[in-house]
């Protein structure tokens, strides 16, 4: 069970990151500089870089917990037809 829970975190950790990037380029796509010399932006849709960071992590979050939920049922369905 410990090897399981391990796996589990050094799966997770890398699959979330990715998730956000993705995220986050698909919603930062529409952000123009207005300052260059600092955080000064203006995103799609109102949102400033610091709303677009904190939103594309919670779908990130929710991106993860889809996946795991298909990777949960793929892997019972696979269990389930070999017995």
């Amino acid at each position: 069970m410990k090897y399981v829970m391990l796996a589990l975190v050094l799966g997770t950790v890398p699959l979330l990151l990715a998730n956000w990037v993705i995220a986050a380029a698909i919603l930062g796509r529409d952000c123009l500089v207005l300052y260059e010399g600092g955080n000064i932006t203006e995103c799609g849709g109102g949102l400033s870089e610091e709303e677009m960071s904190a939103a594309s992590g919670l779908v990130a979050l929710v991106m993860l917990a889809i996946q795991i939920g298909l990777i949960v049922l793929v892997r019972r369905r696979i269990r389930s037809g070999s017995q």
